[in-house]
């Protein structure tokens, strides 16, 4: 019996599902839900440099909370719950390195083109300003919380961290939790005219 194999040489990653997925070129088929969550819940902020283990699934569900409690509609939150998804196939680069290197650069441009199809794939809206701020004020939080505050970060300069406290999930509740967060608004998306 032979053993299912990516449909070419190259980059592939195998995802607990079983599909192939090339980070680089990626058929938006193989592009599942459940293997983002998995992969989310598996994949630790700040590149594992915080005191307990806090996943980019755990950041995503806080994130389309707080888009939601801000008035954002069922497409906004949906687009704040997916805005890490590409990680689930790059990883996280922590956020310095990202944005101010020859690494991140390189980054930056395969995450674009990956965030590109799953946003087709997923059809999720683009340009939703309120993610980014919500994505900074948790950052600041969560650094405020996880991580530690010893020095200054020039990306969070004027950000009021959130008045939230956070207590870390679980790999295998952060999966449920976005899997369940993806479901109601996915069914939310099917009940809007």
């Amino acid at each position: 019996m032979s053993r299912p194999s990516p449909p070419a040489p190259g980059p592939y990653l195998q995802t607990v599902s079983g599909r192939f997925v090339n980070p680089f070129d990626p058929d938006p088929e193989q592009l599942d839900p459940h293997d983002i969550a998995r992969a989310l819940a598996n994949v630790c902020r700040f590149g594992g440099h915080c005191r307990p283990f806090y996943s980019v699934a755990q950041h995503s569900v806080i994130v389309s909370e707080l888009v939601e409690a801000r008035g954002g509609d069922v497409e906004d939150v949906f687009a704040a719950l997916m805005h890490d998804a590409s990680e689930a196939y790059l990883g996280d680069m922590p956020h310095p390195i990202k944005h101010r290197s020859p690494l991140g650069a390189a980054f930056k441009e395969a995450e674009g083109h990956l965030e590109g199809v799953l946003r087709e794939r997923f059809a999720i809206k683009s340009d939703v300003p309120d993610i980014k701020r919500v994505d900074r004020a948790l950052l600041a939080t969560e650094r405020r919380t996880l991580s530690g505050e010893s020095w200054d970060w020039p990306e969070l300069e004027g950000v009021e961290a959130l008045d939230l406290e956070l207590v870390a999930w679980p790999p295998d509740e952060a999966e449920r939790a976005f899997l369940a967060r993806f479901d109601a608004l996915q069914a939310r998306r099917s009940a809007e005219p």
